[in-house]
């Protein structure tokens, strides 16, 4: 493994936990009170936070293929 991918790797890793920790966690809290709609809008925070996540990987270009990369 290269030092780029180990960065991409840990980039992903605590971007995943800090979405778990805030989104996640607020979601499951919603869903065990039978909040129906505190669930629903907690389940929008989540993919919201993960769409975010994937749109600033692309813009940053993590997880491109090698050869993409040295194109630009």
């Amino acid at each position: 493994m290269n030092e780029q991918s180990s960065t991409i790797e840990s980039w992903a890793f605590q971007r995943a936990h800090q979405i778990v920790v805030h989104q996640g966690l607020s979601l499951v809290d919603a869903a065990q009170s039978l909040d129906h709609k505190r669930t629903s809008n907690n389940t929008y925070a989540l993919r919201k936070a993960i769409s975010d996540c994937l749109l600033e990987a692309l813009k940053h270009g993590l997880g491109r293929p090698p050869h993409e990369e040295a194109r630009q």
